[in-house]
């Protein structure tokens, strides 16, 4: 394009533009479209292109799409780049242009892949049938061809019957259901997809849909005698087939058997007697085995089914057993029954209408359990078991009985026990001395005779045989018949649950030449070693007598006292245990005779240890529990089969803890801790028959009385729990006790508990009366005691029958400032109650008691072990054990003061005063007014002081600034009168008088302390010489020995010229010897050290050999020694022996004190408030100490026939403060 410009004289203005435009082109035909895509579907094809790259100058104006091969079917629909065509054949194939148009015409075409349209799928090939009940399953696979379109799907149909199933393109198989069984079908698929069906596959081989047959329409089974006959009848349903056999199965043994169909029964044979059959029966076609139909449970005729029941009534060596007959007699008639017993083996069989029968001879030792078992035709159905039953006992039969008839003090009273299974039997021996036919218990002396043996037994559990085994019993028959007298003996032997066998002998027996042994009506003392704990009883060694086994505070040494039979003991030994035994019982577990011992230690075991052999432990699953509870361990028959089993705790140690129990299996050995309740981990055990129904059962308490149940047994090893409301205490470490017995004498066992309540320095005692059911009421306060005593110290509790009234007393160890330690006898009143306290002086610290036969009489005694007098004392029960005298107070001296031939006591019953006490008379001693003497009395010595015929006494002071002694003249009818006191220059502790110098006058000779300058002093012994009148020459010393003590004066070698003894208390002891030279003077002392003591003591010069030579006699340290010389013409030689004195023996006297013509030594002991005789024996020998309980405060000791009734008596004389004994001896 060109602009030209034409400008005039007027400028531009009104000038308009003139444009020119070069000439048009003419357009022409656009160029081709893009390549046409040509997407071939079910009678369509779709065409897409895009538009051509020139339209030739020309809008386009369209496009032109043609096909090849033209056909007038087709129809072509243009949008826009894109056409749509239809009317095309499926299957063909067909090619398509496309050409541009614009106002100049049509462009050349641009032509598309040839492109085929899908069709129907082609044939799927012939599919496979499997047939089922009504059913077929066809089975198929895909066709050659899709028709190029994916399949949909399959069409499936059975023919004739044009049943059609269709599935989904992935299936292969299809199950066509609704057919008949028995009508034949065969079956074609078709393939689908989008463009229709397929034609049909080949038709399938023909199959005919059948099923199992139904189960057989009844099926009844009949047995015979291991037989058994089964009949069916024909299924309703054959399955659309024919049935080819039936299936026959026998159960439970799985055996199978196949009849065919033409058989509708079957039998079977060996079969086992007396089994529940069931028969199943199944029809089987060509499909397979159909349901089974099974038969009712039918049983082959068999052995009769148990006794319903089977009840034991245990008689004298035998057992009634009755039983009910068999539920089932295993289909065939009962023929009898058959009953054995074990162990034994016995066998009986009665007919089929008995129902009991009885077995004899059998062992009472033993239980037994009995088993019945039905019988008929086809043999013995199963046993029905009974429990296990003990025969009763059969009487133990005394035979052989022989008396001795000499006139010995200790009897032998020999006997054999008889009874057909060896039970043991308890011993009774009574004796009937005025022939009125009242007997009473004979007094058993100690098992250890005059020669040393221990030939003699107890009563306690004695041996018999089939045969009869015999047995000694140690009679102390001066005790029972001092004079002589016809006397009849009746020995008894008791087995439990029999009546008692006895037999009687009379005769007539002299005088006792000496009396047998010694009684006084007080305790038996046995010192111990260690400091105990507690005792247990039982009998250690076999010897009818009751032992004690002492366990100590510490350690695990435990002290075995074998007791004599008379309420003492023979020396303890000691015997290690492993582990602690402070939870130590015993029992005869093997039925031996011999108790074992048993304990818990404190690694979770129990041990038991027998006399000969190894201890045996067994497991109890804790560790912790034994030091938890002060009496775990109880021993019974729990479980019926007359052997004791062992209750103990036990389970983990950090869980609640279980109450279990280790049977005895029969011979001592048990077995493995079962559990059987839960009880607190501290319960005390406790054994006794709470409901009266024979059988033992147990007591749980806890420490602070919670969580405590009775456990009554069922008497075969379990128990029905019982819980208990007791007393409610909020503190566990205050010392509590507890013990049963019938305290209210209504026949039942009831329960006490004691416990300190240490803010009120009191013990609370509490009784539950027992119901005879295992139940008790609420309790009752009964006492409340003053105890002073630390709260955590064990507590003494036991109920025993101390005055033989019936009814069980209560015994409780106690201190307190009044009675210093005690024990406080509660007497039972019966329903009322208890009376007011009595009581009996208990050495120091009762810690423990027990109660046991100490002395064979057939009652119950105390026994109880004291932790600071260290022994254990045994009080025998009777009447007279409550009522124990009181002598005179304070220091004591005895001599005839009225001159009537008979000993008198003096006594210092206030600190300046003395009282005469004139014995002699059946009633005791009779008092004279008290006598003031101006100063303190420490000690008295009497003697003819001034040449008349009555006594005078010499008074020692304890005051410590008096040089003088008192003098006290007699007046030969028990009173004195003073005379003026004797320089002696000194204090003076023991003196002694005698005629030293040979004038006929009384000399004194003491022991002086005076003082030399502030700090020191001498010790001295000085000689006064009688001047006659009541006067003494000037004092002269004797010698200057380091520590004098106790004085003695004697004519020691026969040369009839008194000879002076003295006690060396210094360290290194021993006893001075001086030789007298008749005018007053000694030889230089020879001391003798060997046997002789050490510190303190007294001494006293007496024949003790019998060779008419006075030996010195000594105590020092707990011993006796005595000294003897063999020759009198070398003076000083002595031969010393030493002897346990039971005590400290800090004063003594020599005499006869049994009247057997010996000397004894009677010893005071003021340190273990008890007096201990050693009796003299053969070559002035001392036998072993029996040792007496005294009150406390002992600081007099006299010896003399108070009573007048032929035998010496004790006199123990207590500080003002305390209560003084007096000892009658019996």
């Amino acid at each position: 394009m060109f602009l030209a410009l034409l400008v005039g004289t007027g400028g531009c203005e009104g000038l308009e533009p003139i444009t020119t435009e070069p000439p048009t082109p003419e357009p022409t035909v656009p160029s081709a479209p893009g390549p046409v895509e040509a997407l071939a579907e079910p009678g369509t094809v779709t065409l897409s292109w895009s538009p051509p790259e020139n339209d030739g100058g020309s809008a386009l104006t369209g496009y032109r799409v043609r096909g090849e091969p033209q056909e007038a079917t087709l129809a072509i629909k243009l949008d826009g780049a894109t056409a749509r065509v239809t009317g095309l054949r499926a299957g063909a194939s067909y090619r398509f242009s496309v050409a541009a148009v614009n106002k100049a015409g049509e462009g050349p075409a641009s032509l598309s892949e040839s492109v085929t349209l899908p069709d129907i799928p082609g044939a799927p090939p012939q599919p496979s049938v499997v047939r089922g009940d009504g059913q077929v399953r066809v089975s198929w696979t895909e066709p050659d061809s899709d028709g190029h379109s994916p399949l949909t799907g399959y069409l499936v149909t059975a023919h004739p019957q044009g049943v059609r199933v269709t599935a989904d393109a992935s299936a292969r198989s299809v199950v066509v259901s609704g057919l008949s069984n028995g009508e034949s079908s065969t079956f074609t698929v078709r393939a689908l997809n989008a463009v229709g069906q397929g034609p049909d596959s080949l038709a399938s081989v023909p199959v005919t849909p059948a099923a199992v047959p139904s189960a057989p329409a009844s099926v009844e089974a009949t047995v015979t005698i291991r037989r058994a006959s089964v009949t069916w009848s024909p299924p309703a349903n054959t399955g659309g087939v024919l049935v080819r056999t039936y299936v026959v199965t026998l159960e439970p043994d799985g055996l199978s058997r196949e009849v065919d169909s033409a058989t509708l029964s079957f039998e079977y044979s060996g079969l086992k007697d007396g089994t529940a059959y069931t028969f199943t029966v199944a029809a089987r076609n060509e499909v397979g085995e159909g349901p089974k139909l099974r038969s009712s449970s039918v049983r082959t005729p068999g052995v009769p089914t148990q006794p319903a029941s089977a009840s034991v009534t245990a008689g004298i060596r035998s057992a009634t057993v009755t039983w009910e007959a068999p539920a089932e007699n295993g289909g065939a008639p009962l023929t009898g029954y058959v009953v054995e017993v074990s162990p034994s083996g016995a066998r009986l069989t009665v007919d089929a209408t008995t129902r009991s029968t009885t077995f004899t001879n059998l062992s009472s030792t033993q239980a037994h359990t009995f088993s019945v078992s039905a019988t008929n035709i086809l043999g013995s159905g199963p046993s029905t078991l009974s429990t296990a039953v003990l025969p009763l006992h059969a009487p133990v039969e005394v035979t052989d009985l022989q008396l001795e008839t000499s006139d010995a003090g200790c009897l032998t009273v020999s006997y054999a026990l008889r009874q057909p299974d060896g039970v043991r039997a308890n011993v009774s021996v009574e004796v009937d001395a005025t022939g009125n036919g009242t007997f009473a218990p004979a007094t058993q002396a100690s098992a250890l005779a005059e020669d040393g043996s221990f030939t003699h037994e107890g009563t306690r559990a004695r041996s018999s045989s089939p045969e009869g085994l015999p047995h000694l019993f140690r009679w102390n028959r001066s005790l029972d018949v001092p004079g002589a007298a016809a006397v009849r003996v009746r020995l008894s032997a008791h087995v439990p649950g029999t009546t008692p066998g006895s037999a009687m002998i009379e005769r007539t027996l002299p005088t006792p030449a000496r009396p047998c042994e010694l009684r006084l009506p007080t305790s038996t003392v046995q010192s111990l070693t260690a400091t105990p704990h507690k005792a247990v009883s039982g009998d250690l060694n076999g010897d009818g007598r009751l032992d004690l086994v002492v366990i100590p505070d510490s350690g695990e040494t435990v002290s075995i006292l074998l007791g004599l039979g008379n309420g003492s003991f023979r020396r303890p030994y000691e015997q290690t245990l492993r582990g602690s035994p402070k939870r130590l019982s015993t029992g005869d577990l093997d039925g031996d005779g011999l108790d074992e011992l048993l304990w818990m230690d404190t690694s979770g075991y129990l041990w038991v240890s027998r006399q000969h052999g190894e201890p045996v432990s067994y497991s109890l699953g804790s560790a912790g529990l034994s030091d938890t509870s002060a009496r775990p361990i109880a021993i019974a028959d729990f479980d019926g089969n007359g052997t004791p089993d062992v209750a103990t705790l036990g389970g983990s140690a950090t869980s609640f803890p279980v109450l279990g129990l280790l049977a005895n299996t029969g011979d001592g050995t048990l077995g493995s801790f079962t559990p059987k309740a839960f009880v607190p981990r501290d319960a005390i055990l406790e054994v006794a028959d709470l409901d009266e129904d024979g059988r033992m059962d147990l007591l749980a308490i806890g420490r602070n009385w919670s969580g405590s149940s009775a456990l009554l047994s069922n008497g075969d090893g379990t128990f029905r729990q019982r819980t208990l409301t007791l007393p409610y205490t909020s503190t566990t470490y205050e010392a509590h006790a507890l013990t049963v017995g019938d305290l209210d004498g209504d026949g039942h066992t009831d329960l006490v508990l004691a416990q300190k309540e240490d803010s009120a320095n009191r013990v609370q005692v509490h009784l539950l009366r027992g119901d005879g059911q295992g139940g008790f009421s609420a309790a009752e306060l009964v006492a409340s005691l003053t105890d002073i005593s630390l709260a955590t110290s064990p507590l003494a509790l036991a109920a025993v029958d101390m005055d033989h009234d019936g009814p069980k007393d209560l015994v409780v160890g106690l201190y307190d400032m009044e009675s210093m330690y005690s024990l406080a006898v509660l007497r039972s009143r019966g329903a009322e109650g208890f009376a007011p306290a009595t009581r009996l002086p208990a050495g120091r610290a009762s810690i423990s008691a027990t109660t046991g036969d100490f002395d064979g009489d057939g009652r119950e005694d105390l026994a109880t072990v004291q932790s600071s007098s260290r022994d254990v004392r045994v009080w025998r029960s009777g009447p007279e054990a409550l009522s124990l005298p009181e002598g005179p107070t304070g220091a004591i001296a005895q001599g005839d003061f009225n001159g009537d031939g008979k000993m008198d006591l003096i006594s210092v019953p206030a600190p300046e005063s003395v009282q005469v006490h004139l014995a002699g008379g059946p009633d005791g001693l009779s008092a004279l007014p008290p006598m003031p003497v101006g100063s303190w009395v420490y000690r008295m010595v009497v003697g003819h002081v001034d040449e008349d015929a009555a006594l005078d006494v010499v008074v020692l002071s304890s005051e410590s600034a008096t040089k003088t002694v008192g003098l006290l003249l007699g007046n030969g009818d028990g009173t004195f009168r003073l005379a003026p006191s004797i320089s002696v220059g000194g204090q003076t502790r023991h003196a002694v008088l005698g005629d030293v110098n040979g004038d006929g006058r009384m000399d004194l000779v003491c022991q002086v302390s005076r003082s030399i300058e502030p700090g020191f002093s001498s010790e001295e012994v000085r000689v006064l010489l009688g001047q006659g009148a009541g006067t003494f020459g000037p004092a002269t010393l004797v010698t200057t020995s380091p520590s004098p003590g106790a004085l003695a004066l004697g004519d020691l070698n026969k040369d009839g010229v008194l000879d002076l003894a003295v006690a060396q208390t210094s360290s290194g002891g021993g006893v001075l010897t001086l030789k007298g030279q008749g005018d007053g003077t000694f030889l230089p002392p020879v001391l003798t050290t060997d046997n002789a003591g050490q510190r303190g003591g007294h001494i006293a010069l007496a024949d003790m050999s019998g060779d008419g030579v006075p030996d010195i006699v000594r105590s020092s340290d707990g011993n006796v020694y005595v000294l003897t010389t063999y020759t009198t013409t070398t003076w000083g030689r002595w031969e010393g022996w030493s002897y346990p004195a039971g005590g400290g023996c800090s004063s003594f006297s020599v005499l006869d004190f049994d009247g057997d013509g010996r000397k004894d030594v009677v010893c005071a002991n003021p340190g273990t408030d008890s007096v201990s005789l050693l009796r003299g024996q053969a070559y002035g020998q001392l036998a072993e100490p029996q040792i007496f309980g005294v009150r406390p405060g002992v600081i007099g000791l006299g010896v003399l026939d108070v009573n007048a009734d032929g035998r010496l008596d004790i006199v123990l004389g207590a500080a003002s403060d305390s209560r003084s004994t007096l000892l009658l001896q019996r």
